[in-house]
């Protein structure tokens, strides 16, 4: 019997250092996230829209595309033509007496294709604009789940830190139940390996804290591992109708974009449609004649002849290309909805699990954990049987956190689709 005190005696400091460890980095993550730490959601998602990256780059891309706009309403420049007729040939055409020079000059009569080029650069720019606004909505969207990520990882670290206090108490009850002779030593070597697991616990969620904190504030550009997210992840928005949620689809960006996708489709058929025919051409310009030294004013026509059998295919394809979009359109209306509907059931779903859990389970269990810690003092119940029902308790807790999170993702993603603002 006194060797088995001794050994875990001997193991004793070691723990409790440990312990003491765990206190001193949670303490010194408090001290040094000071009031520029501490963000709210509203902070970090202007934050975001400032800062990220990739914002940068579209002003390269609205230049690049403003630059083609430019190009598609250009005309092609006129050409200068030069021909030399009857010279240097035989008899009367020897030498230059007889030659005849024209200088002239012709113009593609193009406003058709310049039409459907700068439709077409129309329609890359509306998508553009859009695809800009549905980015910055995905930005809205990740920076609220990297910030809810933060927040449950804050809670995790502070529910590590409580069951550590916990079993530190713990520990104490079973030591003088083992120093009165009312509990076996092995209860004293399952309470001690239970407050290792506890450390290392409190030790994996303070990097895990990092982590999040370095995930959040990379959406900005910088690297900050000692954020802390001002919010309460038990706080839940109302949760919408479906008829409203669904309406706000008619305006959302990603619908619109599909629309733009689409619209851009067409403009590509029709841009294709009029780049396969041949253009007209009209030129004008003037003949010296060498023989007489007089000069004559010209005129020139260029038409196409025959049917292109080219342009009407793709004239052809053009209007079905109009078709598809019209369908498309439809489509990703129907895909959406059924996305908004199934989002709507899972989070009525989440908030009947939180509500149990909050209202019953834990409740139950909290009362549970107390009767048992009651049984073992009193020799009823032995220390793995007390061991489970906190556990349970304990399992619960970080369950009901869990769900806590994964409604407000769900939330996050049902704002992103309807293109709404981003809170709870």
């Amino acid at each position: 019997m006194k060797l088995v005190n001794h050994n875990i005696f001997s193991h004793k400091k070691p723990i409790i250092h440990r312990f003491f460890v765990c206190l001193t980095i949670l303490t010194s993550w408090h001290a040094t996230t000071s009031a520029e730490s501490r963000i709210g959601l509203t902070d970090a998602i202007d934050r975001a829209l400032q800062g990220h990256p990739e914002i940068v780059i579209w002003s390269y891309r609205q230049q690049d595309n403003q630059a083609r706009t430019e190009a598609a309403g250009s005309r092609q420049p006129p050409q200068l033509e030069l021909s030399v007729e009857d010279a240097f040939g035989t008899e009367q055409y020897k030498g230059t007496s007889a030659m005849q020079t024209t200088l002239s000059a012709r113009w593609l009569l193009e406003g058709d294709q310049i039409n459907a080029r700068t439709g077409h650069t129309a329609a890359q720019q509306r998508l553009l604009t859009i695809q800009q606004r549905v980015q910055l909505t995905d930005i809205q969207a990740e920076t609220s789940v990297l910030f809810v990520s933060l927040l449950a990882d804050q809670e995790r670290l502070q529910l590590a830190l409580e069951a550590l206090v916990d079993e530190k108490e713990i520990l104490k009850i079973i030591q003088r139940r083992v120093d009165a002779g009312q509990a076996p030593n092995t209860d004293l070597i399952l309470a001690h390996t239970r407050l290792t697991e506890q450390e290392l616990a409190l030790e994996e969620f303070g990097h895990r804290l990092q982590a999040a904190s370095l995930r959040l504030s990379a959406q900005w550009g910088t690297a900050d591992t000692q954020l802390h997210a001002d919010g309460n992840i038990q706080q839940f928005p109302p949760l919408p109708k479906a008829e409203a949620a669904i309406s706000n689809l008619l305006t959302t960006p990603s619908l619109a974009q599909a629309e733009a996708e689409s619209a851009l489709f067409s403009a590509e058929g029709k841009l294709a449609s009029e780049e396969a025919a041949t253009p007209w051409s009209v030129g004008a310009g003037v003949r010296h004649f060498e023989s007489t030294g007089d000069y004559a004013l010209i005129a020139q026509l260029s038409m196409p002849l025959g049917s292109n059998q080219r342009q009407t295919a793709l004239k052809r394809s053009s209007h079905i290309r109009d078709q598809q979009q019209v369908v498309s359109a439809q489509a990703r209306l129907q895909q959406l909805t059924l996305q908004i509907r199934t989002l709507l059931m899972e989070l009525e779903h989440s908030q009947h699990v939180i509500n149990t859990l909050t209202e019953t389970i834990l409740p139950t269990l909290n009362n549970g954990r107390q009767q048992a810690l009651k049984a073992y003092e009193q020799g009823q119940l032995d220390y793995v049987q007390w061991d489970n029902i906190r556990q349970q308790w304990l399992n619960t807790r970080t369950r009901l956190l869990d769900e806590s999170e994964t409604l407000h993702r769900q939330w996050i993603e049902l704002q992103r689709l309807t293109g709404q603002a981003i809170y709870f």
